[in-house]
């Protein structure tokens, strides 16, 4: 490698391959850690398997109709990766120094030359190799120049100084030193870039002569009555053994394996396997490699992905590409490493956030409500009561044939009430539509909404000076209250409504009067909310489902209906 640097990748370039129609990404050069996020399907995983097609060190890969982006054959797959330090081998004029293009790390982007009376401080050579795949189905590898140049093929050899690998669902042979796998990989970096096999042959050899020296005992008694029968036909057999056939043996260099004492590596758990591939890419990366893990919580238990995250995070050399899926993982990993995908159904275009280029603050958020992060468009609730409340419509949604929110890309989220306001604009400026559910009687929070609906941000609240309690105790009919209060606990009604004077709850008066007294229950006192009976994920659920099986006797032009309605709609329509 150049100096103590290591194969880094500085662009990437996807057409029609798989769920990707166009893809166009550029990446800093010294972002040692990148992590894409999204939905399923946003093309997290084409990516990294791109990156590894094309960097790859072997010449025979399969390709079918299905590998083309909606198995149209006649517009080819094309892969791109530009590439920065590179092996010093691959520089050569005999080589690929004719082909080098100009990397500014100042503005990360790409130059065909070396600009005239330009300062090379900031500028480093970089070569793209392009993968093509047309409908015959043969692919082709070659280094590619804008320039006047004709393409120029690349070997799987010279692929391999990239040392690229890819951990996914297949990922066994990662445990066997044969040739085209990263353990083989390791060893050429440990044995000064000796041939691929030689060390390993060698090895083999030596273990073919302790084999030899064994007497198969169990074998000599059917042995020597071969050899007698040989004899009566007439062969001589005198020297015949038993012993190891060296072509199984030395050919076969993939038979020599990790084990785990005597059991071999790849018939450990999923989760042991895939922590002992990434220790092996890991020391390739140390020493110039690109590590891409596919879901790197797969199989592994909360503290264990965080534990792997952390350590990656830590390594601080080489390139790392992941996906994830798991809330740990972002909170963990924090803002910085996350690239956000949002797929458009409509025209199969990708669009790509980088979280690290994004506010500041917005780590506060990654952490708080990692699962945002997860969704194209995200319902912010101002506390545990809101959240619950939309667990109930999402209830109502599948009861009545609708599709739960997650299928229409929705997440719900805990704005945690003293961080709402922050929590809402850091969702909000990542890019993720942003819908906020909150009370409306505290004056902070009020006086911000115009400014969110200037943004594009949905306000779902209630009337002025209202909190949500309020606002059901409001427009719920009678029948409602009254289940309402009975949840709440009978003892705890009464104790509370004694002091409004209203007592027992079975005497209450159906009228106005009774209804403000209610209401006033939930006013805040002395700083501090009023009573707390629904402030629970469950409560809200739960008062929730009363409000829905009442919701065709609530007035349509109330304010809680508004909400109700709103919620679901919003989530369908953006």
């Amino acid at each position: 490698m150049q100096g103590n640097a290591m194969s880094t990748v500085v662009g990437l370039k996807v057409s029609h391959f798989r769920g990707i129609k166009e893809l166009s990404l550029t990446f800093n050069h010294n972002r040692n850690l990148v992590c894409f996020i999204g939905r399923g399907d946003s093309g997290k995983t084409t990516i990294l398997e791109a990156i590894s097609l094309v960097l790859s060190p072997k010449w025979n890969i399969n390709f079918s109709d299905t590998d083309f982006f909606g198995c149209d054959v006649s517009k080819e797959i094309v892969i791109e990766a530009t590439i920065i330090n590179f092996p010093d081998k691959l520089l050569t004029d005999a080589k690929f120094g004719l082909y080098t293009q100009a990397y500014n790390t100042d503005t990360s982007t790409i130059e065909e030359e070396l600009p005239n009376n330009s300062s090379i401080d900031h500028y480093l050579p970089a070569l793209t190799i392009r993968l093509s795949i047309d409908q015959s189905l043969e692919p082709t590898w070659n280094v590619v120049s804008n320039r006047t140049l004709e393409d120029r093929p690349i070997s799987s050899k010279e692929r391999a100084l990239m040392d690229c690998y890819l951990i996914s669902d297949y990922f066994d042979q990662h445990f066997s030193w044969n040739k085209g796998n990263p353990l083989n990989s390791v060893l050429r970096q440990d044995d000064n870039n000796s041939t691929d096999t030689t060390v390993i042959i060698d090895q083999l050899r030596k273990a073919k002569e302790e084999i030899d020296k064994t007497d198969f005992d169990n074998l000599r008694e059917s042995t020597l009555r071969i050899s007698r029968q040989a004899k009566h036909l007439g062969v001589n057999t005198s020297d015949i053994r038993t012993t190891l056939d060296s072509k199984e043996l030395l050919i076969k260099d993939g038979r020599i394996s990790l084990h785990d004492d005597l059991v071999p590596y790849r018939l450990k758990g999923k989760g042991s396997k895939r922590l002992l591939s990434m220790a092996i890419q890991s020391a390739l990366v140390q020493k110039g490699g690109i590590m891409l893990v596919d879901e790197v919580e797969q199989g592994l238990e909360p503290d264990r992905a965080k534990q792997a995250v952390r350590a990656l995070t830590e390594h601080n050399a080489g390139q790392i590409f992941l996906t994830t899926h798991s809330r740990e993982v972002i909170t963990e990993l924090g803002k910085d490493p996350l690239m956000l995908l949002i797929k458009n159904p409509l025209n199969e275009t990708i669009d790509v956030r980088d979280l690290s280029q994004r506010l500041p603050n917005l780590q506060g958020a990654v952490r708080a409500c990692p699962e945002a992060f997860f969704a194209t468009k995200v319902i912010v609730c101002e506390g545990a009561t809101e959240v619950g409340i939309c667990r109930a419509i999402d209830n109502w949604r599948q009861s009545t044939g609708l599709p739960p929110l997650a299928f229409v890309d929705c997440a719900y989220v805990d704005g945690n009430g003293s961080t709402l306001a922050t929590r809402v604009t850091e969702i909000n400026d990542s890019g993720i539509s942003t819908a906020i559910f909150c009370d409306s009687d505290l004056t902070t929070i009020n006086n911000k909404k115009s400014n969110w609906l200037e943004k594009g941000i949905s306000v779902f609240d209630c009337e002025e000076g209202l909190c949500f309690e309020q606002q059901i105790f409001t427009d719920m009919p009678w029948d409602g209250i009254k289940e309402l209060l009975n949840y709440a606990g009978v003892e705890k009604v009464k104790s509370a409504l004694s002091l409004t004077g209203i007592d027992p709850i079975e005497e209450i008066e159906e009228n106005e009067e009774s209804k403000q007294r209610i209401i006033a229950l939930f006013k805040p006192k002395d700083g501090e909310c009023g009573i707390k009976w629904f402030k629970q994920l469950h409560h809200g659920e739960e008062i929730g489902a009363i409000l829905i099986k009442y919701l065709d006797d609530v007035d349509p032009n109330s304010k809680i209906k508004a909400i109700f309605e709103g919620l679901y709609s919003w989530a369908d329509e953006n």
